[in-house]
């Protein structure tokens, strides 16, 4: 989904940085392997695909609670798993969007609300199908001759 107005790209940078200061003491962020200086563009990438959902919130927090980061991740999951089923190009940091999606799922607890439950539990589940077309796609572009 493409920002396009200024009050759109504002709200973006808003998002951007409470993403950024939720994420960066984070479990999941700390154990990843993605650099530090990445938090910045996967921060910005997540809020242009999510701004969307926070449309309703007039004054967006300076952080995160821990259910609105990890709802924002899983609806960017959602986002670039889309795109690339629909075969447009993934890039690094949608990579490490989805990385660090399923962490947050394999991670959740039962403290949280029924919704993200049912999120984390799709995530985990689509991303291990992703996986298994990602393979298939691969093996069949590694085939060179098809003998009948």
């Amino acid at each position: 989904m493409l920002v396009t107005s200024f009050k759109e790209r504002w709200r973006a940078a808003e998002l951007a940085s409470a993403i950024e200061k939720s994420l960066k003491d984070e479990a999941v962020w700390l154990e990843s392997s993605n650099p530090a200086k990445s938090i910045d563009v996967i921060s910005r990438k997540l809020s242009s695909l999510v701004t969307s959902d926070f449309r309703r919130i007039h004054d967006l927090p300076e952080c995160l609670t821990e259910a609105e980061l990890l709802s924002a991740f899983f609806s960017g999951f959602s986002i670039v798993i889309n795109k690339s089923i629909n075969q447009q190009t993934i890039t690094k940091t949608d990579y490490s969007i989805i990385s660090l999606a399923r962490g947050f799922a394999e991670n959740i607890d039962l403290s949280h609300n029924q919704y993200l439950l049912e999120h984390a539990s799709s995530v985990i589940k689509v991303g291990k199908n992703w996986d298994k077309h990602i393979r298939n796609v691969n093996q069949r572009a590694n085939v060179r001759f098809k003998i009948k």
